[in-house]
């Protein structure tokens, strides 16, 4: 694994449209963010973008626009933070050249993210082996009361931490007798499939990672889509663990109970759905005596701000038999 370099008060922060605009709702946060980064580092810079008649709404800019800004601020910089998640990163990050990527690899930055971003932290970590960081965009990041957390770990104040809550839950009735150790990898359950359709990471095995996934305004079609997606990949026969954070589960059970009372099904509802949709890979994995656990925690995803859950992508990771995810470094250098 390569460490990003640490942050100081000195460090370069720099701040880009990877994605989707500013919303109304969230510019005042981003306006206060922005106030207290630069205030904590003075040398923090907004790589702003011009836009068109033609862009749509829902984009920052066009993906040239965005591109064009983005090598812009990896030529000198020590953090790279994503203003806003949405919808696009895949647009300018399949577009990375061998250039982009020796740029990235000679910087180091702390690279941070969430949501549409899970496509750019996960790349450079597949790519690079350049350890990125699961957690809120730029206008985001101080809303969460663990953003102290976040600023240690990338200041090189905290060489592990952990995450353990009262709701945790197995969701496979073969809970384990011993940790499961692996690699942190995952974020948003859709961009990560999106990832693994648009460009070629050539992932040797997936044996070794320990996959996280959330997901925000899907029904039970989709995640049944998303799941078969990373089974063609040959992910849920192969990662040690799987840690589900939020899924929409309140649409997802009134999908059940609507295709059971459309399909004339017995009303009783599918407990785990993501359970069930793998049954046959946890039966056939028990049988190897390689059974695949699947922890469901409740803070993760879209709209945490009570402990949300950071996750270093491509940091080792034990998740021990009384559910407690434990994160260890170091992750920067």
């Amino acid at each position: 694994m390569i460490l990003p370099k640490k942050i100081t008060p000195q460090s370069k922060i720099n701040l880009i449209h990877t994605s989707s605009p500013i919303g109304k709702a969230d510019f005042n946060y981003f306006v206060s963010s922005i106030m207290r980064l630069s205030k904590k580092f003075p040398n923090t810079e907004i790589f702003d973008v011009e836009r068109t008649e033609l862009d749509p709404r829902y984009l920052a800019a066009s993906e040239r626009e965005r591109l064009k800004k983005f090598r812009q601020a990896i030529n000198n910089v020590d953090w790279l933070a994503p203003i806003f998640g949405g919808t696009g990163c895949e647009d300018i990050v399949r577009y990375f050249d061998d250039h982009d990527l020796a740029e990235i690899r000679k910087n180091r930055p702390i690279i941070n993210g969430f949501s549409d971003t899970t496509f750019l932290i996960n790349y450079v970590f597949f790519k690079l082996k350049l350890i990125t960081f699961h957690y809120s965009n730029a206008s985001g990041i101080f809303l969460s009361d663990n953003y102290r957390l976040f600023f240690d770990v990338i200041q090189g104040n905290i060489q592990s931490f952990s995450f353990l809550e009262n709701n945790y839950d197995w969701l496979t009735s073969n809970e384990p007798q011993s940790p499961i150790e692996g690699i942190a990898i995952g974020g948003n359950f859709s961009t990560f499939r999106d990832l693994l359709d648009v460009v070629d990471l050539k992932v040797t095995s997936w044996r070794p990672y320990i996959l996280f996934i959330e997901e925000i305004g899907t029904d039970v079609e989709d995640l049944h889509r998303l799941i078969i997606a990373l089974d063609a990949k040959g992910i849920f026969r192969n990662i040690r663990a799987l840690v589900i954070g939020r899924m929409n589960e309140k649409e997802i059970s009134s999908n059940l109970r609507r295709f059971n009372v459309i399909f004339g099904q017995p009303t009783g509802e599918i407990e785990h759905v993501v359970e069930y949709l793998l049954s046959n890979i946890i039966k056939e994995r028990l049988k190897k005596n390689d059974p695949l656990h699947i922890l469901k925690v409740d803070n993760l995803g879209h709209g945490v701000r009570k402990n949300t859950m950071l996750i270093p992508i491509g940091a080792k990771t034990v998740i021990y038999p009384d559910k407690k995810i434990e994160f260890q470094g170091p992750f920067v250098e």
